[in-house]
């Protein structure tokens, strides 16, 4: 199904702005959406990103062994720092525009996938990390909703189980909705065997409530705007740590 939005220009434009704060502020300065990292750490991370996803869609790598062959870049600090990231940047821009969409490559969920679905994942990954870095700062503007709600599609197809959780499932259902762009989500089974969900309006013993970019941010473990939780906040907060994020 076609985005609702350009995947490459959101790759671009936010990818520039977070390399535009990192320019102009303390690299060492603490990243409270990422405890433990500075400025600089959030950067590298990034880059880093950019750079391995670049490979795998530039030289059409397609299997594990291939993959292990990519070698963690250099950790650069200062205006060499802002230089790589930069690159790192226009290479994934570029791999991902030159490569047809179509094209299948390694991914790490288990199966091969086109290169639409890497587009997808540089822009969600650009995204909240671009928010990170403003947040930091004190200019933590919203993700775009139409991306932010796309970005709680992909988690919940990608990132959700219950790793983060005492037990076998959840224990109760969960519906997401987004107050200012279309987007709902009801979440009827999570367990070790994987999540079932579908996109529709129906009561859960939990609904949790915001704009699109606070959900999503709230999904990935980040103190955005005012989420609203309804009915059973025990499973909210348990299904907000049953994810693979640690």
């Amino acid at each position: 199904m076609p985005l609702a939005y350009d995947a490459l220009q959101q790759i671009r434009n936010d990818g520039v702005a977070l390399i535009d704060i990192a320019e102009s502020h303390d690299p060492n300065l603490p990243v409270a959406a990422c405890p433990g990292w500075t400025l600089s750490d959030l950067v590298w991370h990034v880059g880093e990103v950019w750079d391995f996803w670049s490979r795998v869609v530039e030289e059409h790598m397609t299997d594990l062994e291939t993959v292990k062959s990519v070698t963690e870049p250099e950790k650069f600090a200062g205006d060499e720092l802002i230089e790589w990231v930069t690159a790192s940047h226009t290479a994934i821009y570029t791999a991902l525009i030159d490569a047809r969409p179509e094209r299948e490559v390694w991914t790490w969920t288990g199966q091969n996938r086109d290169v639409e679905w890497v587009r997808r994942r540089m822009a969600q990954e650009t995204a909240v990390h671009r928010w990170d870095a403003a947040h930091a700062v004190g200019q933590p503007d919203a993700i775009d909703a139409l991306v932010a709600s796309d970005g709680i599609d992909e988690f919940l197809s990608y990132f959700t189980n219950v790793n983060g959780i005492d037990g076998e499932d959840l224990g109760g259902t969960v519906h997401l909705h987004c107050t200012d762009t279309p987007g709902e989500w009801f979440i009827s089974s999570l367990t070790t065997d994987g999540i079932s969900f579908t996109r529709e309006h129906t009561k859960g013993d939990v609904a949790i409530r915001g704009t699109a970019s606070d959900l999503l941010l709230w999904l990935w473990r980040r103190d955005a705007g005012h989420v609203e939780m309804v009915g059973d906040a025990a499973l909210g907060d348990r299904f907000r740590r049953a994810s693979t994020l640690g």
